[in-house]
């Protein structure tokens, strides 16, 4: 793989109206007209809803909540939409039979977030020059091992969701740009991690309402760019957010057993440089044609101790050149044909 170069900028929306969350304009995201059928959870005919100038159809994506007043309870889960069939199906099945019924709304679920009309404000030359440079990871646009392509927004605790938490910051996921209008605006979905640590939101924290944040490409199940306020033109806690989020994650993976497969337990090939201490058992479990080796630091090709997969130990044979070492009690050494033990 060749030198990767992050690529990164500001990016702004025109106003708090154009942020979509569970938190804001929860009411106003998207509004279908659709069919509901007591006791099933599909939810047929869905179309953009008559006269409704906001989102469609076309912005509904999986996770995303459907309420609509006497069919459903409230906030049911979608678990798929299909475009072609333009059927839905919920979590729960409705409670009751509706035909062509209105105000079906359609909103963001924790985590995930629209922001609409959105625009890049790069600070000198380079990606991403507007729009056009940037694509979500669902977008027909999108390679497979392309550099994916996020979003660092400012947080606030669920419990005062519209007050921003100074140095407090997340990492969201592109998940895909809808609607793009010319080469610098676009609506972007975004979405924060189930898996990576550091793209989890937590729990007690989203998104706050902005009109501002920070776009970054990053190598998927990696971490976002670092930049200067200068070169963001935003405070300098975007620049630094993508790895003041992951230095805690990333260091503890390292220092306990529960970093899954980028700490321990690790499988795969290691070198250790130095000293390692260990409390507790050590077990080498060796597949076939594996070995248990110890080396001569000063001559690496040198086996001072060898155990192969058949369960053999083998020492070292010295040789006349090597002379005799310091006898040792309880110690054991071999030549080519002979053996010595240590004993008083």
């Amino acid at each position: 793989m060749g030198n990767l170069n992050l690529k990164f900028s500001k990016l702004t929306i025109p106003g708090t109206s154009n942020f979509y969350s569970t938190a804001s304009n929860f009411n106003s995201t998207i509004r279908v007209q659709a069919d509901f059928t007591n006791g099933s959870p599909t939810v047929t005919n869905v179309v953009a809803q008559p006269g409704w100038n906001g989102f469609g159809t076309g912005s509904i994506v999986t996770g995303m909540f459907l309420v609509s007043s006497g069919e459903v309870g409230s906030s049911t889960r979608i678990t798929d939409y299909n475009s072609g069939t333009n059927t839905i199906t919920l979590a729960a099945n409705a409670t009751a039979t509706a035909t062509n019924q209105t105000n079906v709304r359609i909103a963001c679920p924790k985590g995930m977030y629209i922001l609409e009309s959105a625009s890049i404000s790069k600070q000198g030359t380079g990606e991403p020059n507007d729009m056009r440079d940037i694509t979500g990871s669902s977008d027909s646009e999108y390679v497979a091992g392309d550099q994916k392509w996020g979003i660092i927004a400012q947080q606030a605790f669920t419990t005062a969701t519209g007050a921003s938490v100074q140095g407090n910051f997340s990492q969201y996921d592109i998940l895909s740009i809808e609607n793009r209008e010319g080469s610098n605006q676009a609506n972007l979905i975004i979405t924060a991690s189930d898996t990576f640590a550091p793209f989890i939101e937590p729990v007690d924290s989203l998104a706050v309402s902005s009109t501002t944040f920070m776009v970054s490409s990053y190598v998927s199940e990696s971490l976002m760019s670092m930049a200067s306020a200068n070169d963001l033109d935003l405070p300098q806690g975007f620049g630094f957010a993508a790895w003041n989020n992951s230095v805690a994650n990333t260091l503890a993976a390292f220092t306990s057993g529960s970093g899954g497969g980028a700490a321990f337990p690790y499988t795969g090939s290691a070198e250790i440089s130095g000293s390692i201490d260990m409390t507790g058992s050590f077990s080498t479990l060796l597949n076939s044609n594996e070995e248990f080796i110890i080396k001569n630091a000063l001559a690496t090709s040198q086996s001072l101790f060898n155990v192969n997969q058949e369960g053999v130990a083998e020492f070292r044979a010295r040789i006349g050149s090597d002379g005799a070492p310091t006898p040792k009690l309880g110690g054991m050494y071999f030549t080519t044909s002979s053996a010595f033990i240590g004993v008083e």
